[in-house]
């Protein structure tokens, strides 16, 4: 991110009209990231990007809170039949309950959260603005609890963490441009693609394959999101 932080002046970028919000941010972000990676050390990437799904969900719900965004019943009836979904994957209270998908809600939960304030933030901050807090702020809280679980990072580790950092970097921020143009609510549903993306990757890289029920409750899922995204192009 420096470069482009010296390009546009560190002044420039360390000016911020919404401190709070950029720290609340940097916060939620930072909790959606440790959640994940924690979340996949049981579940299957696929699965955790599906539960991760309802997040779209918990964007609409929050924009009407804190965005003042109007949604109407076809949204709500989308909201419940997404959450039914996301219950059949986890299936609480049965044997076959993993408790990574506990891990998987806490990051929707905190990504939404993030999602609604980056669309608050933007409204005077620049992207670059709100992806160097985020950073730096992330950067503050890992540091504080990595040190009893830090281990040397060597050979190829290396450049799998620095493709994280660069692929990181360039998806927030399109993420950015993306809610310039449109509401929150209305760009979430295109994070269903994740799903063709993780399913190849779980597949090729690790060998793990969706089950039934993961295949239902995803397939439930993109269908209500769906359902949403043509609603949301028939009234613009």
């Amino acid at each position: 991110l420096l470069p482009f932080v010296m390009r546009a002046g560190v002044k420039n970028v360390l000016s911020t009209s919404h401190p709070y919000m950029q720290t609340i941010r940097g916060v939620v972000m930072s909790i959606a990231a440790i959640a994940f990676v924690a979340g996949l050390k049981t579940l299957p990437l696929a699965t955790m990007t599906s539960i991760n799904f309802v997040s779209p969900f918990l964007i609409t719900i929050l924009s009407i809170f804190f965005l003042k965004e109007h949604v109407g019943y076809h949204r709500w009836i989308a909201i419940a039949i997404g959450f039914i979904g996301a219950l059949i994957i986890i299936r609480p209270g049965f044997a076959v309950f993993d408790p990574g998908a506990i891990y998987a809600l806490i990051a929707a939960l905190s990504w939404a959260v993030g999602i609604v304030a980056t669309r608050y933030v933007q409204r005077e901050d620049g992207a670059l603005t709100t992806l160097f807090f985020t950073i730096a702020i992330g950067v503050i809280i890992t540091s504080a609890i990595v040190e009893p679980y830090w281990r040397p990072i060597e050979g190829s580790a290396w450049l799998y963490l620095l493709g994280i950092g660069l692929l990181s970097t360039a998806g927030q921020l399109l993420m950015f441009a993306s809610l310039r143009h449109a509401e929150p609510s209305a760009v979430a549903p295109f994070t269903y693609t994740q799903l063709i993306w993780a399913t190849l990757i779980g597949l090729v890289v690790f060998g793990d394959f969706p089950d039934q029920w993961t295949w239902l409750g995803s397939g439930i899922i993109i269908a209500s999101g769906l359902y949403l995204w043509r609603r949301e192009r028939q009234l613009n």
